[in-house]
């Protein structure tokens, strides 16, 4: 080989290394950095095929755990096996004395090494091994953290090794500045293993870390705890329905691995900002307490004793006459609406009514039946909030905004905030709290909204509403749909894809 020859081969040698280093510190997802690395040995060395193990350690033993193959001649699956750490195997032995082997032929090993080659599985898919380069993947302490093995270094890296002839005439030594390079390529690999490793212990915990805090503010409601998991599951649910579809506006939107795990982090973290509502708002269950309730029924009974002293003493008069009449029925339509999740408008007109009789208390002094707090809940249309409690428990998207801003997120995450903050906004511009149009709220704000309403709708065990069937939450949704709440094209395909049947298996 002459200068020109070696210099030319050495510039390739370089660029290939910055090539494999370049795309290899930008891969975070181990299994795909995994295969990179075999993939770029068995490429550089034009090897045919390729295993790589890694270090696992179980009750303090170490072993070598079966990760990654590849073999460009024969289709094959290996299921997940392991080996010891010790000089049984060839894998083992790199693995135990931090050696690298270069086998120009397996089937002569030097016996100092005391190693044998199992050719069985060869047998098994018709293949031949010749030679093996075998490498130990070192961390920067010189732990060997995994081992690199390649097979049947060939003239063509493109050759299929079909026949005999092929395995005769094909298949050349590994050069010992081959080995060198592998090395380096190993060692370089190991640091970035341990970075992903570490990158993924970190990234577990932050995810515990949220689960847990979201649990423990979930538990001040007892009734609505492990809604927000149950938004976040149907979140990634939906997020991967849309890189599916082949129809509508989002058919060609996907939803990359950080913006899938943004998504389930702003369906998690959405209703954080309840830590700062009352337990008073958060908590209630009907339009009154049942504290409230029993001083109104302590009320009533008061009332009805004194008209009774006075019918004994012949003082009653008419107007009080008919007041002791309905007392009774008074009284039982107050606890029954208490419980309502709707009054009508003749059920209204009652409670004005009850509200207009006065009574005269022990001092004298002249009361209605119900005063004007007991009034104001009673009469609550729907639900049992008033317009002020509603109004305090809809400023949690801003408790939970000013929350997230004093997180520094990272820029995977950097649209989490916005998502979360637009999730009660509406498409026709009525939502909370900007009072945003269709086109101004991000789509994934859109889908969190249809998520959030429909596990509200579906959710069981909450003393204020029976948990409704998926048909008739739909229909609700539906019904929002068309009412210009919600996102048309978002609901086709939560619906259409059954997003929702993911909750079954919870």
């Amino acid at each position: 080989m002459n200068n020109n020859e070696i210099i030319k081969k050495l510039k390739y040698t370089i660029m290939q290394l910055n090539k494999i280093g370049i795309a290899l510190s930008q891969e975070k997802d181990t299994y795909k950095l995994l295969k990179s690395i075999l993939e770029f040995a068995m490429e550089f060395t034009k090897s045919d095929a390729g295993s790589l193990y890694t270090v696992e350690e179980k009750e303090g033993k170490k072993f070598l755990k079966f990760a990654i193959t590849r073999n460009n001649s024969r289709e094959i699956k290996l299921k997940e096996f392991t080996l010891n750490i010790d000089k049984n195997s060839i894998a083992g032995y790199a693995a135990y004395t931090g050696d690298y082997l270069n086998l120009k032929n397996v089937k002569e090993i030097p016996r100092e090494l005391g190693l044998k080659y199992n050719d069985s599985f060869d047998k098994i898919i018709n293949y031949k091994t010749i030679n093996m380069l075998v490498v130990p993947m070192k961390d920067f302490e010189g732990n060997v953290i995994g081992v690199l093995q390649i097979i049947n270094k060939k003239k063509d890296y493109d050759k299929k090794l079909n026949s005999e002839d092929d395995f005769q005439n094909y298949i050349i030594p590994y050069e010992n500045e081959e080995a060198e390079m592998v090395i380096s390529i190993a060692s370089q690999v190991a640091v970035l293993f341990q970075r992903v490793n570490l990158y993924e212990r970190i990234e577990n915990l932050f995810k515990s870390f949220m689960e847990t805090m979201v649990a423990t503010i979930d538990a001040r409601n007892p009734e609505t705890a492990g809604h927000s998991k149950k938004v976040a599951i149907l979140a990634l649910r939906f997020a991967k329905a849309i890189n599916n579809v082949d129809y509508g506006r989002y058919k060609d939107y996907v939803f990359s691995d950080e913006e899938l795990m943004e998504f389930y982090y702003a369906a998690l973290l959405h209703d954080i900002g309840k830590i700062g509502i009352s337990e008073n708002v958060l908590l209630k269950k009907n339009r009154l307490t049942d504290d409230r309730i029993s001083s109104i029924v302590y009320r009533f009974k008061f009332i009805k004793r004194d008209l009774e002293l006075k019918k004994l003493k012949k003082s009653i008069n008419k107007e009080e006459k008919e007041i002791y009449n309905r007392l009774d029925d008074y009284l039982k339509f107050i606890v029954e609406t208490n419980t309502k999740g709707y009054i009508t408008e003749e059920e209204e007109n009652k409670l004005v009514e009850i509200k207009n009789i006065n009574y005269e208390d022990y001092d004298g002094i002249e009361k209605s039946l119900i005063d004007d707090f007991e009034f104001e809940n009673l009469k609550v249309k729907r639900g049992n909030l008033t317009q002020g409690e509603r109004a305090h428990i809809e400023k949690h998207v801003l408790y939970t905004d000013q929350i997230l801003k004093k997180i520094n997120w990272m820029d995977s995450l950097s649209e989490l905030r916005n998502i979360v903050l637009t999730h009660h906004e509406k498409c026709n511009g009525t939502g909370y709290p900007l009072g945003l149009n269709k086109e101004q709220i991000p789509f994934k704000g859109k889908m969190l909204a249809i998520l959030d309403i429909f596990e509200a709708l579906t959710a069981k065990d909450r003393a204020y509403k029976k948990a409704l069937s998926v048909e008739k939450s739909l229909s609700i949704l539906e019904n929002e749909v068309e009412r210009g709440n919600l996102d048309s094209e978002l609901f086709e395909i939560f619906k259409k894809e059954k997003v929702y049947e993911v909750l079954d298996i919870i």
